[in-house]
Parts: structure tokens; C-alpha cells; sequence
């Protein structure tokens, strides 16, 4: 018979079908084996990096205009080369983002007939000098 001394020094890791894990708890985990800690470590850093790739990836968080797909789109070929995007996720997120950019036409009929030219100008210059104040633009190098 086991002591509750034995089984505490098992991992805890509850299988679908009610088992736990048998393998002994590392030392570095409280309650897990290396195996089933290391898991865990992994499903928390994917975690977090989603987040911070989702908050990167979107930017300003809106893609009203050519530029701003056209560096939607740099960023997600950049985390597609790195592998931190599944080719399937990849696939909807190219398809969406090429929907976005036929759409674009329509949003600057829809204000420039709604509110006049004028105003879709000075909505783009809000635009960029908003994105110009939170970072600033590389500067190119003078020509000869």
C-alpha cells in the first residue's frame, strides 16, 4: 500500500480518463514531472508570445488605409518566415487582410461622397501624424 508521502512524490498531471501521471515530481515543479512541467512552460510561453504577437501584428489595432495593410501585411510575412505563425492561421490572415485591401476603394468613396474629399484628407493626416507621434518615420538617405 502507498503512503501519501510516495504519492506526493508523483507527479500530478490528471489524465482524461482520471489517471494521474506516475513518473516522479521534479524538483524544479512543484507538483509536475520534467516532462509534464516542461509542457506546461511551453503552453505559458506560447501564451504570452500570442498575446505579444497579436498586439504587434495589429499595430494601431486599425487598417484604414493601403499603408496600414501594407505594413499589416509586412509584419505577418516576417512572423510567417520565423515560424511563430501556422501556415493555416497564416492562409485566413492573408485572405482577410486581401479582402481588406479590395474594401479600401469603397471606404474612400463612402466618406469622400458622405462627408466630402476634404475630410478623407484630413482623416489621412490625422492618421499619419498620429502613427508619426507614437514612433518616428526612418529617414531616407539625401540624393546627390
Amino acid at each position: 500500500m502507498k503512503t501519501n508521502k510516495s504519492v506526493a512524490a508523483l507527479c500530478q498531471f490528471p489524465f482524461a480518463d482520471g489517471r494521474s501521471c506516475r513518473m516522479p515530481r521534479s524538483d524544479s515543479h512543484a507538483y509536475l514531472c520534467v516532462f509534464h512541467a516542461d509542457r506546461e512552460r511551453h503552453l505559458l510561453d506560447q501564451q504570452s508570445l500570442d498575446a505579444a504577437l497579436a498586439a504587434d501584428l495589429c499595430g494601431s489595432g486599425e487598417l484604414r488605409t493601403a499603408a496600414d495593410v501594407n505594413s499589416y501585411l509586412t509584419r505577418l510575412t516576417k512572423y510567417a518566415v520565423a515560424g511563430r505563425i501556422s501556415p493555416q492561421i497564416l492562409n485566413s490572415l492573408v485572405y482577410a487582410a486581401a479582402l481588406l485591401v479590395q474594401t479600401l476603394p469603397r471606404v474612400e468613396s463612402e466618406v469622400t461622397w458622405a462627408l466630402g474629399f476634404d475630410e478623407w484628407k484630413a482623416e489621412i493626416r490625422r492618421l499619419y501624424s498620429a502613427r508619426k507621434s507614437v514612433s518616428p518615420a526612418p529617414k531616407l538617405p539625401e540624393s546627390s
